[in-house]
């Protein structure tokens, strides 16, 4: 995968049925490369030519896709070469037609109907011949006593239509049979070529007014399928017997597969659904009720399997079966209630496969399974995780440099340094709750709910005792940290942006699920929807409690992270809340009031080009353009030299020169540096250019002063010696680099704070693009592994 000329994709499975596995994938393109998509094919490694579909998410200013979502059935593992030139021949066809508002997705292996107007949004599904719904009255969304059934009209529109998949957008409300509504909803329903499974990502939002939160009791699909009267329940115990063999259970009664805070694993509900009758000795600690993440239901000839992807991270969840029904719960009742912030929403996958019932001959047999993870996915499993295909390939990280998105023409390149991919390796990963609406964030671990810095910020949780917000040496005990709600980092720095460019960089696939968990917790509880606030309003509040619970300001709206998982995605969630973030930008600074406040030489301004400057990069939208320009030259036609007094960070020191203090508090400047180098590549502004350099060169000249006088440049400079070096081609950035490195790796461990946001995102932005340099002048071969350098020599 090395070879810059050829766009290889690295798939992880593959699976050998006709249709392949689908696979789903940001493709980069220079411009003039790929006019459309009607022409794309991929090669297997066995030279097996695959039909590939495509839809452009951007484009260049000519008109040329600049990237590609690139879609296709990959029958093996291994690296797969992209190709545009002519198609190949697609044995499957996937067809969508609207007919008086019912919308009908047709693979010609599943047939279902989506409808505009009528009680639920699916009115008819059909796979393999068989009707599984009849009736949109047989499935529907629930809140409460409010559902999608009593909805008088929703709408629906197509997001993806190719002859390999078709994705369709439904967005409506839950009504109860008042008229009254209770949380709006989205619903997107996907299907591909080839495959018994259908898709539906279904999101549900609290946007009603008047209150700043909503008791919710129950959030569910609720479905009763077109089976025989005589159903079992078909699940997977995890552990059965002495030896701890799996065993597949059929079940005739009712039966739930649930995840709560009791256990780490999915587990059955109830013991007595296991069947288990055996007299376990005292040390297996019986019963044995870790089950798989799934649940089927099935008369004698046809079968239907659920799984909820994230089943066990985004707990409490619950999916169940009784007689022809089934409930798949994204808030069980048995939670209790649930305080549903205005504003918030949260997207679950819920997969449906279709099958036809064979004679069981398992029910009294049993499974070795070993402790090794299950890389594999087989049966069941495979049927129902086919379509979640997020994790399951990258683009090769050497066309993506020969592309040059997003710097990666200048990071380090991957497998070049031991020690310093080994620090990397340990650093990128984040230590995430395994919680409904905290999964994807971290603890800010700013002193539990800024307990020493206001007490009226965060009150105590309900039915805590009364203790005291000063703790001796500032440091509350753990006993009272319990007593207070953590304050969460909402995407601090933009953590989603280090992540997308670690991926880019090396192409490991392990880190795809944090960056699509983190994404998608910005977009799901980050982002306030609606808000009665004006200043709340489709915006993302800072660091808080209950991630809500505080103002939202410029330079807390990150999109740069969300544009490039967009690109890499295809999530189009993840386009509209950067585009809404900008749209806020905007809004900020042309208010009167706000104005005042946000204008100066300072993060909010810096973090607000950076803001604008990637959205304005991938869409094009002309309404950014013109305050973005405004607020470059407000930066270019600063005098700095003539500032006087302390700058407006945590660390001002007004005895200081403002360079010397933008040392200091290079967090506030590093975003400042990376727009305006982005902003002068767009634009080709002369004097945008010439400024930057003298920036780059002022800030080093006084880094090098705070070197002398005791205190190291941070490592945020990074982005400033890496644009500064790149700007002028001057030397001495590579010097105070090797300073840098030097703090950094000699005699001491490397890079510190992975785990959390916060830290990642500020360390990551401008090192690994620094390294590149480092690695490209003979500075990193210091700080390699004696062993290594032996080898190498």
């Amino acid at each position: 995968m090395s070879n810059p000329d050829s766009c290889l994709i690295d798939v992880a499975y593959g699976d050998p049925s006709e249709a392949g596995l689908p696979i789903s994938v940001g493709v980069p393109f220079q411009a003039g490369e790929l006019c459309g998509t009607n022409t794309l094919s991929a090669i297997s490694p066995s030279g097996e030519v695959r039909s590939a579909a495509g839809r452009a998410l951007a484009h260049w200013p000519d008109g040329s896709i600049r990237w590609c979502l690139v879609s296709f059935g990959a029958r093996e593992n291994g690296a797969h070469e992209l190709r545009w030139t002519e198609p190949a021949a697609s044995p499957n066809s996937v067809s969508i037609k609207n007919s008086g508002g019912d919308w009908t997705i047709d693979t010609g292996k599943l047939r279902l109907v989506l409808s505009e107007n009528g009680p639920g949004p699916i009115s008819s599904l059909r796979c393999d011949g068989h009707q599984y719904l009849n009736d949109g009255n047989a499935l529907k969304f629930s809140v409460d006593a409010a559902s999608s059934n009593h909805e008088e009209k929703r709408t629906i529109r197509v997001i993806e239509a190719s002859p390999l998949r078709a994705r369709l957008r439904v967005e409506g409300a839950h009504f109860d049979s008042s008229g009254e509504r209770n949380l709006s909803y989205r619903l997107d329903v996907e299907a591909w070529a080839g495959w018994p499974t259908v898709r539906l990502d279904y999101q549900f939002f609290n946007l009603e007014p008047g209150a700043d939160s909503r008791q919710i009791g129950r959030v569910a699909l609720d479905v009763e399928w077109n089976l025989e009267t005589q159903t079992e329940r078909h699940f997977l115990q995890e552990n059965y017997g002495p030896m701890y063999i799996s065993r597949h259970v059929f079940n005739p009664d009712p039966v739930a597969i649930v995840t709560d805070f009791s256990r780490a694993d999915a587990h059955i509900e109830d013991a007595t659904m296991l069947l288990d009758d055996v007299d376990y000795p005292f040390f297996l600690h019986a019963p044995l009720v870790g089950a798989y993440p799934w649940l089927g239901v099935q008369d004698n000839e046809h079968a239907v399997y659920v799984q909820i992807q994230d089943f066990v991270e985004t707990r409490p969840n619950r999916i169940g079966s009784d007689g022809k029904k089934m409930e798949v719960e994204f808030w069980p009742k048995s939670a209790g209630p649930l305080d549903l912030p205005q504003g918030r929403s949260k997207r679950h996958t819920v997969l449906f496969s279709f099958a036809e019932h064979e004679p069981q001959t398992l029910a009294n047999q049993t499974e070795q399974l070993s402790h090794a993870p299950n890389q594999a996915p087989s049966g069941v499993a495979l049927a129902l995780g086919a379509l979640c295909y997020e994790e399951r390939a990258c683009v090769s990280p050497a066309w993506i440099a020969h592309c040059g998105e997003f710097d990666q023409n200048v990071v380090l390149p991957y497998g070049q340094h031991v020690r310093i991919e080994n620090n990397l390796a340990q650093f990128m990963h984040l230590n995430t709750p395994n919680s409904k609406f905290d999964v994807g964030d971290t603890d800010s671990h700013y002193n539990s709910s800024y307990s020493v810095l206001s007490e009226d910020l965060v009150p105590p949780l309900t039915g805590t005792p009364e203790i005291s917000r000063v703790w001796p040496g500032k440091v509350p005990t753990q006993t009272y940290l319990d007593c207070h709600e953590p304050v969460w980092t909402n995407n601090e720095y933009d953590a989603i942006h280090a992540f997308a460019n670690e991926i880019m960089r090396t192409g490991r696939q392990e880190l795809l699920s944090t960056l699509r968990l983190a994404a998608r917790h910005n977009i799901e509880v980050d982002f306030l929807h609606y808000s009665d606030h004006s200043q709340l309003h489709r915006a993302t509040p800072a660091h808080s409690a209950r991630h809500t619970t505080t103002g939202a300001y410029p330079s807390h709206f990150w999109t740069q992270g969300l544009i490039e998982y967009y690109c890499m995605s295809g999530d189009e969630d993840a386009l509209e809340v950067a585009v809404a973030l900008a749209d806020k930008t905007v809004e900020y600074f042309t208010d009167p009031e706000m104005k005042s406040v946000l204008w100066g030489f300072n993060r909010e301004v810096g973090w607000s080009v950076l803001s604008l400057v990637h959205v304005y990069d991938i869409t094009r939208e002309e309404r950014f353009k013109p305050l973005l320009d405004e607020l470059v030259d407000s930066l270019v036609s600063f005098d700095r030299n003539a500032f006087s007094g302390a700058i407006n960070l945590s660390a001002g020191n007004d005895r200081l020169s403002m360079n010397r203090q933008i040392v200091s508090n290079f967090f506030g400047y590093a975003s400042m540096v990376d727009a305006i180098d982005l902003y002068a590549s767009i634009t080709n502004r002369t004097e945008v250019i010439e400024w930057l350099k003298q920036f780059c060169y002022d800030i080093a000249e006084a880094g090098l002063q705070a070197a002398k006088e005791g205190e190291m440049p941070g490592i945020l400079m990074s982005i400033l010696f890496s644009v500064g070096y790149e700007r002028t081609g001057d030397s001495k950035f590579i010097s105070q680099m090797g300073l840098l490195l030097d703090q950094i790796y000699w005699n001491n461990d490397g890079l510190k704070g992975g785990g959390s946001i916060k830290p990642i995102a500020a360390t990551y932005r401008g090192w690994t693009r620094m390294l590149g340099h480092a690695l490209k002048h003979g500075l990193l071969d210091a700080y390699e592994f004696p062993s290594v350098r032996k080898l190498k020599a």
